[in-house]
């Protein structure tokens, strides 16, 4: 069933044995999960199926850093930010999970192998191939990988879904589903808890109308992404001082996003066919990109993080800074924005023009490719100071708005660095390319920091943990200090690695249904 706020009369009392307060993938994906289970599932999400602008204002925010805008790398409406993500899957190493002694903050309390079952169960859901992100898997014709020293260099590997936008692709299973409920235009604006604290009582729905209705049910799920999830349990402080969950200060601490700097380029040595499984997306009849990172011994070795570099974008002529600046002017421009740092992206074009100059003629001209820009996507280091709070400012609901207060750290800086050495010197080794680095990653200062582009992948607000000391919620999901709340994002990643983190937020959301289908059947949802 699907129905409008608007359809229900202000002030109904609503009942359902789950309640998801979301409907991007994540809690799409649970009520999918939950649909012919006997469970009565109610999923509401502030938007519609269609975009709206006065409905997406609400995420308005600050972001000190300002190098992207809160309310326009996240959406409100029905299938949440898969409208305009790239389809990349791909899922988190077997080493992300563990404690690493080089990286303050690491280590889940789930491995690989606890998650592996529902990385393969999420698979279908994004509509590609079968579960392989191993180069071994694949067939790549004449042209093999290459042979990478392992105590070096390892492949990484994505599949590309279409890429599925989860409103459109599963809006009719849910609407003629007969224990799930989906509600449009319903927002969230007070999480209530028992008398005593330890249970979720019910939550307020609210619409820019004024309408208002109250949810009662066993379970509530949040699954609003990494920012939103975050609001909604710190403003929860009339009933609990701080928030739910944040007896120890830690909601909305340890932010993380994915930068992918531009990290220079190789130019090739050998026949360029030689590198076709690095540039060319298609093989089996499947889009699919291959790339390169520090192996988990090179991470041991040199204390960095995770990272991958991927080819983006032929070369005609030796990369440069200035050309690295006019991609990322005109992909900014491709979308409609202007970026804070424009002024210092056209100051290095104009130091830089004759290269710029050159490169361009000589695409233009179709001339001949001579190597490919290296983009990095690397893993940051959970750190407790980058953080979500409240700001004094209201939203048209009444809610505070929030401030983003982050920074990125010199360990990615270096971790980038070192993971295209190690690429130069595989392809000097191999003889096949000759790499150059983006001169900014040799410089330690904020300059690299100040040139970097994101992906809206907003992580580690409410960090999974064996206890409420060092986390917000438990290894099923479940907010500390309460019987029935559960967060379905990519909030609870302690780490988040290099790789795009919506497969792993479908496969946490499929582990959490499962657990709820085990709570009702021994009758032990709301005691959970």
């Amino acid at each position: 069933m699907l129905a409008r706020f608007a359809e229900i009369q202000s002030g109904s009392q609503l009942a359902a044995d789950v309640c998801i307060i979301g409907g991007g993938p994540a809690g799409i994906t649970i009520a999918r999960e939950l649909t012919g289970t006997g469970l009565s599932v109610l999923l509401v999400e502030s938007g519609g199926l269609e975009f709206d602008k006065e409905t997406q204002n609400l995420y308005r925010g600050v972001n000190e850093r300002g190098d992207f805008s809160l309310h326009k790398s996240r959406f409100r409406l029905f299938g949440g930010t898969s409208y305009v993500w790239g389809g990349w899957c791909a899922p988190l190493d077997e080493q992300d999970f563990e404690s690493r002694p080089w990286v303050p903050n690491s280590g889940w309390p789930i491995s690989k192998e606890d998650i592996d079952p529902f990385y393969r169960r999420a698979q279908s859901l994004f509509e590609i191939d079968r579960y392989r992100y191993q180069v071994e898997e694949w067939d790549f014709g004449s042209t093999p990988v290459f042979s990478l020293d392992p105590d070096k260099l390892a492949h990484r590997m994505w599949q590309i879904s279409p890429p599925t936008e989860f409103g459109p692709v599963y809006v009719d299973q849910l609407r003629k589903s007969e224990n799930v409920r989906v509600l449009l235009y319903a927002n969230v604006t007070k999480v209530s808890v028992d008398p005593d604290g330890s249970s979720i009582s019910g939550v307020t729905l609210r619409d820019l109308n004024g309408r208002e209705a109250r949810v009662s049910a066993a379970a509530y799920v949040l699954a609003c992404g990494g920012i939103e999830t975050t609001r909604l349990l710190l403003t929860s402080g009339q009933e609990a001082p701080g928030g739910l969950g944040n007896t120890e200060g830690l909601v909305g601490r340890y932010f993380m996003e994915h930068p992918h700097p531009d990290a220079g380029g190789v130019i090739f040595t050998t026949a360029a066919e030689d590198f076709r499984p690095y540039y060319e997306k298609e093989f089996e009849s499947r889009n699919i990109v291959v790339g390169l990172g520090p192996s988990a011994d090179a991470q041991r070795r040199l204390g960095i993080l995770n990272c991958s570099v991927a080819f983006h974008g032929p070369l005609y002529h030796e990369p440069s800074a200035g050309m690295d600046s006019a991609l990322k002017l005109s992909r900014a421009l491709e979308h409609w924005q202007w970026p804070d740092n424009a002024g210092a992206h056209i100051a290095t074009v104009l130091r830089d023009l004759d290269d710029v100059l050159r490169e361009s003629y000589l695409r233009a001209t179709d001339g001949k490719i001579r190597g490919f820009g290296l983009i990095a996507r690397t893993e940051v280091a959970p750190n407790p100071d980058n953080r979500i709070t409240l700001t004094s400012d209201r939203d048209e609901l009444g809610m505070p708005r929030v401030r983003l207060d982050w920074s990125v750290g010199e360990l990615e800086r270096v971790t980038v660095e070192e993971t295209v050495n190690l690429v130069a010197q595989e392809f000097g080794r191999l003889g096949v390319g000759r790499v150059q680095i983006n001169q900014l990653l040799l410089e330690n200062d904020d300059r690299w920091s100040r040139n970097l582009s994101w992906f809206g992948h907003h992580m580690g607000t409410t960090r999974m943990s064996d206890s409420p000391g060092q986390g917000v919620v438990d290894t099923n999901c479940k907010v500390f200090g309460t019987s029935n709340l559960y967060v379905a994002s990519s909030s609870v990643f302690p780490t988040c690695g290099y790789a795009n983190p919506t497969l792993t937020i479908a496969a946490l959301a499929i582990r959490l249904a499962d657990h709820l289908k085990v709570l009702a059947k021994s009758d032990r949802l709301r005691e959970s």
